[in-house]
């Protein structure tokens, strides 16, 4: 048994609820059940609105984020292995009870903190470019450029598609980020353009600046909004 303590999706207060959880293979899982209600638990409900949460198991308490694991057949099925009464709760309702999993938060080095690092790289990078002489702007910007892409399309492809399923509540802000993707694309493809035509050092660095403020802008919504998430889910690489 654990008391879970969730942010109201309406009010914004703290609640705390006593829910039974399981341990599954070093996975901490609470069930929706609602005893089968027909709809549920305002503590669901309050998750997918928020889902950074404190769990508190008797002998220690510690932050955690609350996610729709992608294995919730599998994982509900142990679940009914090892409490049988949850097959009952399951059979009194039409909706599909949700499998929560708790992710502890700890200090350990994470893939959100890893993000951090790539943004860092990209910043130092970025200035040594607007710091350079002119004249080596054209030769060294497309090197940025490329590695800023890869980032960001790996963002797009892997990192933003698993948070939304993960974390429903992240969905508007993951949609603002991609618009924000878009929006850095245009630059640099701007930049390209500007490079290709040998343009003008100085023009070339005013295209930076552009570039470097929308960046600046776009980094600090990230970590803000998603870097929490991803420390819950992933290690960092390597």
């Amino acid at each position: 048994m654990i008391q879970l303590t969730t942010t109201g999706a309406r009010t914004g207060r703290k609640h705390r609820i006593p829910l039974g959880d399981l341990d599954i293979d070093g996975r901490l899982v609470v069930v929706a059940s609602a005893m089968g209600s027909p709809r549920h638990p305002a503590w669901y409900h309050n998750i997918r609105h928020n889902p950074l949460v404190t769990v508190e198991t008797g002998t220690e308490t510690f932050d955690a984020m609350a996610a729709l694991p992608p294995d919730r057949d599998a994982l509900f099925a142990e679940v009914v292995a090892r409490e049988p009464g949850f097959a009952e709760y399951q059979a009194r309702t039409t909706r599909v009870l949700p499998v929560v999993e708790l992710h502890r938060l700890d200090a350990v080095r994470r893939m959100g903190d890893w993000l951090v690092e790539v943004h860092d790289w990209l910043r130092a990078e970025l200035r040594k470019l607007r710091d350079g002489e002119p004249h080596r702007l054209s030769t060294r910007c497309s090197g940025f450029c490329a590695a800023l892409t890869r980032h960001h399309s790996g963002e797009g492809a892997a990192i933003f598609p698993m948070l939304a399923t993960r974390f429903p509540a992240l969905a508007p802000t993951l949609d603002e980020l991609g618009e924000e993707h878009v929006v850095v694309a245009r630059l640099q493809e701007e930049i390209q353009r500007l490079v290709d035509e040998e343009t003008d050092p100085a023009r070339l660095r005013t295209e930076f600046d552009r570039l470097a403020s929308a960046l600046d802008d776009h980094f600090a919504y990230e970590e803000r909004t998603i870097v929490t998430a991803l420390n819950a889910l992933l290690p960092a690489p390597g």
